[in-house]
Formats: C-alpha cells, sequence, structure tokens
C-alpha cells in the first residue's frame, strides 16, 4: 500500500487544507529529490529535539500533523508522532528534577487512531504535576483533542481553535476502473453483511456515516470531560465543527486565558520548587530527596514536620469540639453547641459566650391564664375539651338513668 493510499484511507481529525497539502506531498512518494529531502532535513534540524527543559518546566512540542507513529512526515516534515509525544512525556513525569509539563500546540490535527490515547495520558498527568497548554497558531481537531487534556489552556491572540469532529473520506475508484476495463466483485460471508458496504446505497452510507458518529461521540466527551462542561455545550458552543479565535475562545470556555508562551512558561515555573547546588548560610532549598530539606549547613525532615503538624492541627480540633460540647452552656443546648462546633472555626471559649448570650436573650414562656391551668389540669367535674368530648357513651346512660329515679320522688 502506497503513502497516498494510506492516507486516503484513514479516518482524520485534521483541517482540510493541512490534509490536501499531505495527500499531495505523499503522492510525491515515488520521486522524491534529494533537494526536497535535505530541505526537509534542515527544517526538522532546526526545531530540535521535541522535548526540552527551562527553568525545571518540560516542553512539549505538539506541531504540525499527527501521526500514531513516527513516519516519514515525522522525520522531514516537522509532524508529531502521538508515540513519541507519550513517550516523552512520561520522561517528564518520571524526572525528579521536572516540576510542570507545558505542550506547545501549533497543529491542524491528524489522525484520529492514538490521539485519544496520548490525549487521556495528559489528562491522567494532572494529578501527578501541572500540565499547561499553550496554542500559538492553531490547536485544530486533533490538536485541539490534545491541548484541552491539559489542566489549563491558554492561547495567543490570534490562536485559532476548535474542528471538533472526525472526517472520513472514502475514493471512489467504480468510474476510472469502468474506463480502464477494471472490474472489481467482492464476496462478503454470509455472516457479515456489514464488512463491505455499498457507499451508493442508502444502507451503507448510513453504516458509514453511524462510524464516523461514532468516533466523534469520542472526541466530544473527551473535550467534555478534559474542559469539565457537558456533551450538549461543547456540540452547540466550541464551533460546532467550525473555529473560533483567542479571546472568543476562552469566552466560550474552549481555553481559560490569552496571554503569551513566555509569561505562561515562567508562571507555571514558579508553581514547582526550585532546585539549587549552591546555598548561602541561611538560604532555604529543596534537596533531590523530596522528603529533607535545608537550612544553611542544617538538613530539616520535612516530613517529620508535616506529620507533626497535621497531628497537632487534629488534636486542636477534638479539644474544641469537646470544650464546646461538654460546656455547661452546650450541655442545656445540644443543637447550637454541635453547629458551632462542626460548622464554624469559631475558638471553644467564643463559643461558649456566645450560648451565654442567647440563654440570657431567650424569652421566658408566659405564665398561663387561670383557666388554660384550670383545664390542663382536668378539674373534677370539668376536664378537658377533649376527655368531654369523648366521653364514654355508658357514662352518660348511666347519669340519664338516675336523673329519671330523682325526678319521681
Amino acid at each position: 500500500m502506497s503513502a497516498l493510499e494510506a492516507a486516503l484511507q484513514s479516518h482524520w481529525a485534521m483541517m482540510p487544507e493541512p490534509l490536501e497539502t499531505l495527500c499531495a506531498i505523499a503522492a510525491r512518494e515515488n520521486n522524491p529529490t534529494p533537494e526536497v529531502l535535505e530541505a526537509y532535513r534542515s527544517a526538522a534540524a532546526e526545531r530540535g529535539e521535541r522535548m526540552t527543559v527551562r527553568d525545571g518546566v518540560a516542553i512539549l512540542d505538539v506541531s504540525g500533523p499527527l501521526f500514531k507513529k513516527a513516519n516519514l512526515f515525522v522525520k522531514f516534515s516537522g509532524a508529531t508522532s502521538y508515540e513519541i509525544l507519550r513517550r516523552d512525556l512520561q520522561v517528564a513525569l518520571d524526572d525528579a528534577a521536572i516540576t510542570g509539563v507545558i505542550l506547545k500546540v501549533d497543529s491542524p490535527g491528524g489522525e484520529a487512531n492514538g490521539c485519544d490515547e496520548v490525549a487521556r495520558a495528559i489528562y491522567d498527568a494532572r494529578g501527578k504535576k501541572p500540565v499547561w497548554a499553550f496554542v500559538s497558531g492553531m490547536a485544530c481537531s486533533g490538536g485541539y483533542w490534545i491541548a484541552s487534556a491539559a489542566e489549563k489552556v491558554i492561547v495567543s491572540d490570534l490562536a485559532v481553535l476548535g474542528s471538533i469532529g472526525v472526517v472520513l473520506g472514502i475514493t471512489d475508484r467504480k468510474k476510472a476502473d469502468e474506463k480502464n476495463g477494471v472490474t472489481r466483485i467482492d464476496f462478503v460471508s454470509a455472516q457479515s453483511p456489514g464488512k463491505r458496504p455499498d457507499i451508493h446505497s442508502d444502507e451503507g452510507k448510513a453504516r458509514v456515516q453511524k462510524m464516523v458518529d461514532d468516533l466523534a461521540e469520542v472526541f466530544v466527551s473527551a473535550v467534555a470531560l478534559h474542559r469539565k462542561t457537558d456533551v450538549s455545550t461543547v456540540v452547540q458552543k466550541f464551533g460546532a465543527g467550525g473555529v473560533e479565535v483567542g479571546a472568543n475562545a476562552v469566552a466560550l470556555g474552549m481555553a481559560d486565558e490569552v496571554g503569551q508562551f513566555e509569561a505562561a512558561l515562567s508562571a507555571l515555573s514558579k508553581r514547582g520548587y526550585r532546585r539549587t547546588t549552591q546555598r548561602s548560610p541561611g538560604e532555604f532549598f529543596m534537596s533531590e530527596n523530596s522528603n529533607t530539606a535545608a537550612v544553611g549547613d542544617n538538613t530539616v525532615d520535612v516530613a517529620k514536620i508535616q506529620a507533626e503538624a497535621s497531628a497537632k492541627a487534629k488534636a486542636d480540633t477534638l479539644a474544641r469540639v469537646k470544650a464546646i460540647q461538654t460546656s455547661d452552656e452546650g450541655k442545656a443546648r445540644p443543637k447550637l453547641a454541635e453547629h458551632l462546633a462542626f460548622s464554624t472555626d469559631m475558638p471553644a471559649a467564643a463559643a461558649i459566650e456566645l450560648m451565654k448570650a442567647a440563654a440570657s436573650e431567650t424569652p421566658e414562656k408566659p405564665e398561663a391564664s387561670y383557666e388554660q391551668r384550670k383545664e390542663t389540669a382536668g378539674t373534677l367535674g370539668l376536664g378537658t375539651p377533649e376527655s368531654r368530648d369523648k366521653a364514654p357513651a355508658a357514662a352518660n346512660d348511666g347519669w340519664s338513668q338516675a336523673v329519671s329515679l330523682a325526678n319521681p320522688r
């Protein structure tokens, strides 16, 4: 299979213009010249290594068309391989001297195959080290998929973001083959009717469209996860397959802020620990062992200090809660004491004083009237309204009989 045929049969998350250029280069594969290859080599040499490090920050270059594996385009044309990018990311995560990672993105996108894996690796790296993305030029299609995976996305004023979606191009050679007298007949197993969909039929087109839609759904869902939003927002506001520029992309939630690369790099480097090999008396520095540090000539066990501080904080919290709940005021007003102990940071002494003040301002219950007290007590012959309303029928009958007997007398 030629490079052109491979390009035409692949799924692409890539802007159309760069894809056309790529196919044009692939079409010339059988006629390379030393001058052309040397031009590509010179351009590649100027770009240097994929990963560089400045001020403790690893810079990962995500530029040009994106491919899963390293190939001629990656070597000579300034393209990017997902596998190389993933390897460089792991190196940055494993190196203790690197405290953060910044993705320098300028890509129209590329192969869908493999893009999801490297984007997920970038997303998972958030909890290990700070990972930012800076977009200069464009982060479109697969390029945006990768950039969105960073915990913070910074864009230049003219950066172009979006083109979220998947494209599958199918070359129909039927008429050309007929003109050349070529007839192709495919026999597909009866158990696998979907193996060779007929793109000329409605059913065949529907099968191919479903596959493309399913791939795009994975893309859209990943962007929604990365940007902490929902799928409908990505579909409706993130360009709908189109692109957004600079501040517009930020306003829509596709990126976080407009800025410059050097400023972003400086801000990210300040988030990490700075290590130095020279120190003066009294100067604090982190050692290669992240659990120890030094002040002047004295070594300090950072982990031990942190553990002791944590234990003291827990003990102080328990003592405060106990003081509030076991005080006389707390016992008298347990619900208020529980609220002050667990829902506020108020010191125990202040909480107790507040409960005292609340007690002094609690209105006394007004004294009941004589009639109310008499009714509550159930005075002989009177009882409560409830007892009068619910008097047993047998008692009423007894009084009636007594009255009847007394009247003749």
